[in-house]
């Protein structure tokens, strides 16, 4: 077992190691998502901590993580640290726990402190109704610049993603802060061009007036046109979509004859 703790959380060394035993996750936390990887919250000591396993690996991804590649665990460790290096806010990591035998990784789990910031989602569905949450999107858009203008890509910028949490200023107004999360696949880098940018946004996963919106008001914080912005970013989101149904067509077709 190979562990990678966070000095400022030494204390909870004792919890990070027994985390490799599934009975003492299946006892002591409470199941906040059960998938492909199985998140867990668990209360040590007053303090909330959130345990991410990644299960579902395939052998060949056993033996890569074990050799050639950084485990999912050990890339949302390192780049938890470089976003606060840039500025950009997420859980605050904890620790990494993988477990090998004969060099191929078994299991890997991530341990970050809980955020209690709130999903974007329902913002995205009911912002045409509120004024509030238009707002909420205008400082999203905002982020998103931010984010693009310190060259880092979230290859994985689903809405669900993204979280926010409501602000008030000493003179009572209003603002939002944004979490990234699950960012064990990002990018990054120095300049991003206009092409990666919109290729970034277009896995937004929110509804078409929602993601339209975003566009506007990121291309209003980027200074440039918005119209040229709205052509690339719906033209990349077409292609992005049309993708996607295409190859849930063709499995869904490689399943029925299969069961034939």
């Amino acid at each position: 077992m190979q562990i990678l703790l966070n000095p400022k959380y030494e204390n909870l060394r004792p919890f990070v190691t027994a985390l490799s035993d599934v009975r003492v996750r299946q006892h002591g936390g409470k199941v906040l998502h059960d998938g492909r990887n199985r998140i867990e919250l668990f209360d040590v000591g007053g303090m909330e901590v959130v345990v991410k396993s990644y299960n579902r690996m395939t052998l060949f991804n056993r033996m890569i993580y074990g050799t050639l590649r950084k485990s999912k665990a050990m890339r949302a460790y390192e780049h938890a640290s470089r976003l606060h290096g840039a500025g950009i806010d997420t859980p605050e990591e904890i620790a990494t726990v993988e477990v090998r035998q004969h060099g191929i990784i078994r299991q890997c789990i991530f341990v970050s402190r809980y955020s209690d910031y709130l999903p974007l989602r329902p913002v995205t569905e009911n912002f045409t109704k509120s004024e509030r949450d238009k707002a909420v999107l205008d400082a999203l858009a905002k982020f998103l610049v931010k984010l693009h203008r310190a060259g880092i890509l979230h290859n994985d910028l689903n809405i669900d993603n993204i979280l926010y949490k409501e602000t008030v200023a000493q003179d009572g107004t209003a603002g939002y802060r944004f979490q990234l999360i699950d960012i064990n696949r990002m990018t990054f880098g120095r300049q991003l061009s206009v092409y990666r940018r919109m290729d970034n946004l277009r896995r937004l996963s929110c509804n078409v007036p929602a993601y339209l919106y975003i566009l506007g008001k990121y291309a209003e914080a980027m200074n440039t046109d918005t119209e040229y912005i709205l052509l690339k970013g719906t033209l990349k989101r077409f292609i992005f979509e049309w993708r996607k149904r295409t190859e849930h067509k063709i499995k869904d077709i490689v399943r029925v004859k299969n069961e034939i």
